[in-house]
């Protein structure tokens, strides 16, 4: 089964330019070719931009450009009255010739601050610039088309570098509730420090919390409208939502800004595969392609949208670049599954299938419950995917019962709706009915529904009035098929959490308590006695590391109830 997030988002603590971008802080003091040039007051800064890549270093001659500006910033800035207090951001576009002159009707303004005076100055300190040095001997151009944004009574990032860092450092651990947290702080301290809304959007679309993310990602935007990163992640919280139509044009606002922007092309491409616009997609993806040749997830998406398109060489030859790009197991599980569920090529499918799943399986055979790190837990989740891709090639091969066994350990640690769907479709096949409505209702009852589900249980139905109602009703079940019952020997009351590993048979290898009511921490030895679900579809050497949710009320006619936590919500972390 293919990953939930496919599409590639842009963290702002690592910013890729086509374009070239200098900044030049008031506290700097670069020279011009005369004399020094007089400083603004600290808060206030410009930046450099070349609206089209240059195509030779052009970083000296913004240095120059750049000193001749500030030299010229601090009296246009007393000439219109500003002071410490007047705030805002403005945008100059300007054309230098190769002469060095600028060319008629520039500069021109490409978004004013409210404050007219603000974008006075702005435009009286490039126009008393100029004349600029000659453009260098090798720039190839007629002339060198730059934006220039002018920041008044900005606070500089220094003082909150501290926060920013710690945020940085959280997310690195995965920790994005902490990251999230310390950069509310920040902006709470500083609400023009774009780079932390940006940051903070960002974070809020990997927690899944879209509203969050919106807000945040619209201040960045409202701080800073030619943002290089904020339009990209704002179509992105609207993309996990599946509001496509919202998506779109802020993919097309960040391209506007950065014409060859590799996330947005590539997102921008994958919401037209949504969409079926096949042809959009490739093109968007090909844009994505030329900007980063070496990104798979482009490929990986190019060879879907070649499939769609009925271009199946290249659609092979996009997937093969895919796993040669990124030879990792979650990478051929993508490439394979898709490569089945479009009839590329079920030979190759398998072939891909089978070398993630012989990868992650070496991993896993040394995972323990001594030290369980981070990517222990993914595993879990990572097998499931294989198991179930496999389980689907297995099915398209006409193998169903062994197709059975993968799908079934597949759906057995992962709720997700597509696997459910998948499992139904075998039942169907063996003409297992009612197995296979129930399971097309668990299906449905889901965090991640499949559509496609209802599709099959209206045909085995004879309608869809029913639905609804039926998928409420088995709603419960979903967690009942990951629910044990374990003797409360202690008569305890109370809720743990606690680590379980497991290797086939299944056999339980060992359990440890991780967090929760003291009074259940004796319970492992009834846990490490305990019958589990059987989640191995085959006698291969590998550990399973599974987090369970123990439950004990004292003095109760019923068991303790072990809820086994569905793979992809396992956090690691304490």
């Amino acid at each position: 089964m293919p990953r939930a997030a496919v599409f590639p988002t842009v963290p702002v603590s690592v910013l890729l330019l086509a374009a070239l971008i200098l900044p030049v802080f008031a506290g700097e003091n670069p020279r011009t070719q005369t004399e020094a040039a007089k400083t603004p007051e600290p808060g206030f800064m410009l930046t450099l931009e070349t609206v089209e890549a240059p195509g030779i270093d052009i970083k000296p001659y913004f240095t120059a450009v750049a000193a001749v500006l500030r030299h010229s910033w601090p009296s246009k800035m007393q000439a219109n009255l500003i002071t410490r207090g007047d705030k805002g951001i403005v945008f100059v576009r300007a054309v230098i010739l190769h002469s060095g002159l600028l060319q008629q009707g520039s500069p021109v303004l490409e978004n004013p601050s409210q404050m007219p005076k603000l974008n006075d100055a702005s435009l009286a300190t490039v126009s008393a610039s100029a004349p600029f040095d000659p453009l260098p001997e090798n720039y190839k151009g007629e002339k060198l088309e730059l934006r220039i944004v002018f920041r008044y009574a900005y606070l500089p990032d220094a003082p909150f570098k501290e926060l920013y860092e710690s945020a940085q450092r959280a997310v690195a651990n995965q920790n994005y509730t902490s990251a999230a947290q310390l950069l509310e702080t920040l902006v709470a301290q500083d609400p023009d420090y774009t780079n932390a809304w940006n940051y903070l959007g960002w974070i809020y679309n990997r927690l899944r919390k879209y509203d969050k993310a919106e807000d945040s990602l619209k201040k960045a935007i409202e701080v800073n409208p030619r943002d290089l990163l904020a339009y990209n992640n704002l179509g992105q919280a609207y993309a996990y939502q599946k509001r496509y139509d919202e998506a779109i044009p802020q993919y097309l606002k960040q391209l506007d800004i950065k014409k060859k922007d590799r996330y947005a092309n590539a997102n921008l491409g994958r919401v037209y595969l949504e969409l079926k616009q096949y042809d959009k997609a490739i093109s968007a993806l090909e844009a994505a392609e030329t900007a980063d040749p070496k990104e798979p997830a482009v490929f990986y998406n190019l060879g879907r949208a070649y499939a769609k398109n009925t271009q199946t060489d290249k659609a092979k030859e996009a997937f093969k670049k895919s796993v040669d790009l990124e030879p990792v197991p979650m990478r051929f599980n993508n490439v394979a599954y898709q490569m089945a569920v479009l009839n590329v090529d079920l030979h190759t499918a398998k072939h891909y299938a089978e070398t993630g799943l012989a990868a992650l399986v070496s991993k896993m055979r040394n995972v323990s419950l001594e030290q369980v790190g981070v990517d222990d837990g993914r595993m879990t989740t990572w097998i499931s995917y294989l198991w179930g891709t496999l389980g689907w090639i297995l099915f398209e091969e006409g193998r169903v019962p062994e197709a059975e066994k993968y799908i079934k350990s597949a759906w057995l640690l992962r709720s997700h709706g597509e696997i459910g769907y998948n499992l139904g479709r075998v039942y169907e096949a063996q003409g297992r009915r009612d197995d296979a409505i129930r399971t097309y209702e668990l299906s449905l009852s889901a965090s991640e529904p499949y559509a496609e589900a209802r599709q099959r249980l209206a045909l085995l139905l004879g309608g869809d009035s029913e639905i609804d109602h039926r998928v409420e009703e088995r709603r419960s079940q979903l967690t009942d098929i990951r629910t044990i019952s374990i003797p409360n020997t202690h008569d305890a009351d109370g809720v743990a959490e606690f680590w379980i590993l497991l290797s086939p048979g299944p056999k339980v290898l060992g359990t440890k308590f991780i967090t929760g009511d003291e009074v259940l921490r004796p319970f492992t030895k009834e846990l490490e006695a305990a019958a589990y679900p059987d989640t191995f579809p085959e006698a291969t050497e590998v550990r399973l590391l599974r987090r369970g949710r123990l439950a004990c009320v004292r003095g109760a006619t019923t068991p303790c109830r072990l809820l086994l936590a569905s793979a992809e919500t396992v956090r690691t972390e304490e």
